[in-house]
């Protein structure tokens, strides 16, 4: 096991030291950043920055 930093809350996690696609995210922020794809077609126009 490799000891990583996550990205987004900078809190420390373990992930497998082969992997194919290293983990960037811990399990709570993966978790909620799938979510918040799961809904990115809800997004409208006018809700994005110029």
């Amino acid at each position: 096991m490799v000891t990583k930093v996550c990205k987004d809350c900078k809190k420390e996690f373990e992930c497998p030291k082969t992997t194919r696609y290293p983990r960037k995210y811990c399990d709570k922020c993966s978790a909620q950043r799938k979510k918040d794809y799961e809904k990115i077609h809800l997004i409208t126009v006018d809700e994005c920055e110029d």
